[in-house]
């Protein structure tokens, strides 16, 4: 079965962690492949074959939801969008857009449209239950950010594309609701950085840069600030979407994403995040220029998706998933 671009001979979708822990042992007892899916839309790569797909579809419940202390705690197969909507009946927001689950919210760890202010998600995971590829299950972190102790193995697995574990419950830190959430296009985004805009997004189409300030406030400020200098503000966030066969995500500094996004005819700049993705395969000659340039959606057997590789990782694989069990 093709499940967008990971083959998965067989497919179980638990609803337990108990059942996902007999299925990472089954694998390292018979030497084959497992890989952990979500909704399926958001693979980052190249295809995936793999033995055992484990669906979180079935482990979809919203476990606890705290107003004064600002978290919520899910499990992995909760969809974004279902979670958005019930924390928003206690007035709390999750400040990422994300058309998937929690589980690959984090592992995919993409930036979005709030990037100023809000840059990656693992920057608001506060602990997360998780089983390795020795099948443990291991709860890590805590309901506070003022948690310190141990080593960060929840945030290690973000953005790690599941080859660690199994992602199984989260706990994410959450903003009150803004009365508000609206944007107006600028000429010179920079310009506006002190009114604390939430993200600054450029998209390039067809050779032509739009600038967008996003804010999340009172409707007050909209107001005042509509006033002062003139904006045009409309409900929601801007149309974002890149559409495109493949699509390349390039690592700049942060504050140099415009500039890098100006090389392209296609494209999205997450300023703050550091953070571009366009539809030109030109962006892989940015790796001659010492960017790091992954191959988000698209990437072909022969090509090389990520560009780099570092040593902390093959630890990482070695210390959660000896036997190699993930793909």
């Amino acid at each position: 079965m093709l499940i967008h671009n990971v083959y998965c001979k067989e497919v179980y979708e638990p609803y337990s962690y108990e059942e996902i822990v007999e299925l990472v042992k089954k694998a390292n007892e018979e030497k084959i492949k497992v890989h952990p899916i979500g909704l399926g839309n958001n693979h980052i790569g190249k295809k995936i074959v793999a033995d055992i797909c484990i669906s979180t579809s079935k482990l979809n419940k919203i476990i606890e939801i705290s107003k004064s202390d600002l978290y919520v705690t899910a499990q992995a197969g909760v969809s974004v969008d279902l979670l958005q909507k019930t924390v928003a009946e206690y007035d709390l927001f999750l400040p990422f857009i994300y058309s998937g689950t929690l589980g690959g919210l984090a592992s995919t760890n993409k930036p979005s449209i709030f990037s100023l202010l809000y840059p990656y998600p693992k920057d608001f995971i506060l602990g997360a239950k998780i089983i390795t590829g020795k099948g443990e299950i291991i709860r890590s972190g805590s309901r506070t950010t003022k948690f310190s102790s141990g080593y960060k193995i929840w945030k290690v697995l973000s953005g790690s594309l599941g080859s660690l574990g199994v992602y199984t419950e989260l706990t994410f830190r959450l903003l009150p609701k803004p009365e508000e959430i609206k944007y107006t296009e600028v000429e010179d985004p920079l310009k506006y950085i002190s009114l604390r805009p939430w993200g600054i997004t450029s998209i390039v189409r067809d050779g032509k840069i739009t600038n967008y300030l996003i804010f999340g406030s009172f409707s007050t400020f909209f107001d005042r600030i509509s006033r002062e200098f003139s904006f045009t503000f409309y409900d929601g966030i801007p149309e974002s979407k890149l559409d495109c066969e493949k699509i390349f995500g390039i690592v700049t500094s942060r504050g140099e994403e415009i500039e890098v996004l100006k090389r392209f005819s296609n494209g999205i700049a997450y300023v703050g995040a550091g953070y571009v993705r366009v539809c030109e395969k030109k962006a892989l000659e940015l790796r001659n220029e010492g960017y790091n340039v992954i191959i988000e959606k698209g990437c072909e057997a022969s090509e090389d998706c990520f560009g780099f590789k570092y040593l902390t990782f093959d630890m990482l694989k070695m210390a959660l998933d000896p036997n190699n069990v993930f793909a």
